[in-house]
């Protein structure tokens, strides 16, 4: 529906009640369609139609020929707010291969009494929803949740590998409209130092580096300096490890940043080589941390999200070391660099000042790290 026809559908009248006015049926229809057109309107022209919030499409565990659609609400193009309460199980069976969209409609019920009760009691109209498969999306009010490129014979359905290049048999949400409006996220890092330091450089260059992504219109970033490793970690979205030497978490500690990472938090750990030299000891205790979090970490791919989203980079940019071979690696959340960004960050290079550019890129960067954050958190950890 345009704008044009809801205006040329105004009521332009509402019903003024008074005490004693007898309430037809009539009565109480214009004035509750009162309120629906305005409901269209607001949502038509205030959001637009598509995906309010939620109605994530992800594959079974283990993968099936049937997908989940969670929880959500949605806009259909009448204006119609489409409701699912619950995670829904859509089964493709042995659908017809080829590309199909999947597909979300509005549904409501004729009128009918509550129990089977008549005379004088009231009539609902009960709302619902629909979900379809089709191969051509049709002229009906509808709104996409996602596409899929079928090959039944090729196997079960699979969550995209590649958000941006789903294969077969994987579920493209690429072409869902979201229609939500601006808000802006609070995203709240948390720094541990895990040994002490002259000079909390990492805290400062976390604090440029949040102050620089705070600009945009979509993320504020807040910092928490020298946070308790054993105190409840949910605020927190990322949370920045850093050390110069050797170190040992207790058993408490290593157990609660693992219950962090199962319910989507990230963290980073970097070692400070501007206090803790060129080699720093606390290389050694990351890897080995990364061990009792369970994780193995890999060096980060090209095209993976910590160097492609939103700004791309062909390789790990440069930080304040530029002795010997920095790396860049990670796992399930858990991202290690050797390159100290921390200090970059700060404006500091071990060969001296930092020009505009590196800093630039260091921190185009760190908003590439703090986007995967708060992306794993939003996908409660799947990513």
């Amino acid at each position: 529906m345009t704008l044009s026809s809801l205006l040329r559908h105004n009521p332009g009248r509402r019903v003024s009640a008074f005490n004693g006015m007898a309430v037809t049926a009539d009565v109480w229809q214009e004035a509750h369609e009162y309120h629906r057109y305005q409901q269209q309107m607001h949502a038509l022209n205030g959001h637009g139609t598509g995906i309010l919030a939620g109605l994530e499409v992800i594959a079974g565990e283990p993968p099936s020929q049937s997908v989940f659609i969670l929880p959500g609400a949605a806009i259909d193009p009448l204006g119609n707010l489409i409701i699912v309460d619950k995670p829904a199980l859509y089964d493709l069976g042995k659908y017809r291969d080829g590309p199909l969209h999947l597909l979300l409609t509005y549904d409501e019920s004729r009128p009918q009494p509550q129990n089977g009760q008549y005379g004088d009691h009231p009539f609902f109209v009960y709302t619902g929803y629909n979900i379809e498969t089709v191969v051509d999306r049709p002229d009906s009010p509808q709104v996409e949740l996602a596409r899929l490129l079928r090959r039944a014979e090729d196997g079960v359905i699979t969550d995209a590998a590649d958000f941006h290049r789903p294969g077969i048999n994987q579920i493209d949400l690429r072409f869902r409209r979201e229609v939500a409006p601006l808000s802006r996220t609070t995203l709240l890092v948390g720094v541990a130092h895990l040994s002490p330091v002259t000079d909390p450089s990492h805290s400062r260059g976390l604090f440029h580096l949040a102050r620089s992504v705070s600009m945009q219109p979509e993320m504020r970033v807040l910092v928490n300096d020298a946070i308790d490793l054993t105190a409840d970690l949910s605020e927190y979205t990322l949370i920045a490890l850093v050390a110069k030497e050797s170190f040992t978490l207790k058993p408490a500690e290593v157990n609660n940043l693992t219950a962090f990472l199962s319910k989507g938090g990230s963290l980073f750990m970097e070692s400070c080589h501007r206090e803790g030299g060129a080699n720093p000891g606390s290389d050694s205790s990351f890897t080995q941390l990364a061990s009792q979090l369970g994780r193995k970490l890999q060096p980060v791919p090209r095209h993976a999200p910590l160097l492609a989203e939103p700004f791309f980079f062909a390789q790990p940019p440069d930080g304040y070391e530029n002795q010997g071979a920095p790396r860049l690696r990670a796992a399930d959340g858990l991202v290690e660099s050797s390159w100290d960004y921390g200090c970059l960050w700060q404006g500091e290079r071990r060969s001296g000042g930092a020009t505009r550019e590196e800093i630039r890129a260091a921190m185009e960067w760190g908003h590439n790290l703090l986007l995967y954050a708060w992306q794993r958190r939003a996908a409660g950890g799947r990513r």
